[in-house]
């Protein structure tokens, strides 16, 4: 749907959550309202809540389109790491609250214990997930965006679909990338992959050691692996020392992120933002609503601002209950459908940007996701693997 030209009674809503926005964490509001947005105040992810409450806005804005009433949130801020149950201890809770990027996991889950709320999860992507079904309140934490790992599966589909079953695999050392290149090993052994070269496990490769860059380079020209796989951020010290070395004509460099524009090396890599059934008008209105092209992070505000608007619409949620309203096994309707049987009381499944919505507690979206091949004269093509379960 279209949200342009917007209203005068949805300017308002936007007015209305900024007004609300200044609460001070510590004060008791009259009345808790409908949901919390908790945003970290400095750091590095301090600058992912613009993205995040403008995808969040969006899903109001369409729903209140739909007839639903305007949904009372604030916003809140917290330092990155800190426990959010001493800054909230003295404050009236919504029935849900969204945890900020990169939140302390064990600190979430003892809030959501002990205040008997449902807390988002709307950036929490990474490692942290893998233990997350073991932490304190797990059956109340919902990740709204996939894991960085289901990229990893798409990779694993796309090499076997190809018969690229043999491969060498670095990373640059970092905890994270360990694990996605640990998961992309299990992987391909179950598709009949072999890892070539002296190595048993993921190879740690410095870019800032020569000698290990010419002991990699005379390894893959010795055991001729079809794929070199590197796991490490985009256009990170090792991407680019990978990028400069000469490598045998037939090996492809494989990438858990989109491969580079500037090699003459085929490559295949892995889009950053995953997808859901609603990506494509999600992006289409977002882009008329905000003038650029949204992305990871604005998908999962608007997925979590569809999953608010279900709960504030519902006449049976309590404070306790708020995803009562939300049904991963039922089939995915659009926001005025979902508006209809909220109102009446039913659960409903929203057409996800982001994902597929088929959360559950404690347990991340899957989601859609497409594999880059490039070509070494530069050409390129691109093919979505849906890794959903229904």
């Amino acid at each position: 749907m279209t949200t342009d030209p917007i209203s005068y009674s949805l300017r308002l809503l936007g007015v209305f959550a900024a007004v609300l926005g200044v609460q001070s964490l510590g004060a008791a509001a009259p009345q808790p309202g409908d949901a919390l947005m908790l945003l970290s105040s400095e750091g590095a992810v301090a600058g992912l809540g613009d993205g995040l409450r403008r995808g969040f806005s969006l899903a109001q804005e369409q729903a209140h389109i739909c007839g639903a009433k305007i949904t009372q949130w604030s916003v809140g801020w917290l330092p990155p790491g800190s426990d959010p149950a001493q800054k909230l201890s003295q404050r009236r809770l919504p029935p849900l609250l969204l945890a900020p990027a990169a939140a302390p996991l064990v600190e979430t889950g003892l809030l959501a214990e002990d205040r008997h709320r449902q807390i988002l999860l709307p950036l929490q992507r990474g490692a942290s997930l893998q233990q997350l079904a073991s932490r304190p309140g797990s059956d109340r934490l919902w990740p709204v965006a996939p894991a960085r790992s289901l990229a990893i599966d798409a990779l694993v589909k796309a090499l076997a679909e190809q018969n690229l079953r043999s491969f060498m695999l670095i990373t640059d050392g970092s905890a994270d990338q360990q694990l996605l290149a640990d998961r992309f090993l299990e992987g391909m052994r179950g598709q009949g992959g072999v890892l070539q070269g002296p190595d048993l496990q993921p190879r740690a490769v410095d870019p800032s050691k020569p000698e290990e860059l010419k002991l990699l380079v005379s390894d893959a020209d010795w055991f001729r692996p079809a794929t070199l796989v590197v796991m490490t951020p985009s256009h990170s010290p090792l991407m680019q020392a990978i990028l400069q070395q000469s490598w045998p004509e037939e090996l492809q460099l494989v990438w858990n992120v989109p491969p580079s524009e500037n090699n003459r090396q085929a490559q295949i890599g892995v889009e950053f933002t995953s997808r859901g059934p609603a990506w494509q008008s999600f992006r289409k209105d977002f882009q008329a609503r905000y003038g650029y092209k949204p992305g990871t992070v604005e998908a999962a505000g608007y997925d979590s601002g569809l999953l608010v608007a279900l709960s504030a619409s519902d006449p049976k949620i309590t404070l306790t209950n708020g995803m009562k309203g939300f049904d991963p096994i039922l089939k995915p309707k659009s926001v005025c459908q979902n508006l209809k049987l909220s109102l009446a009381g039913q659960a409903a499944r929203p057409l996800g940007a982001g994902s597929n919505m088929d959360m559950k507690p404690a347990t991340p979206p899957t989601a859609q996701l497409e594999v880059i091949q490039r070509a070494a004269d530069g050409s390129s093509q691109r093919k979505g693997y849906n890794l959903g379960s229904n």
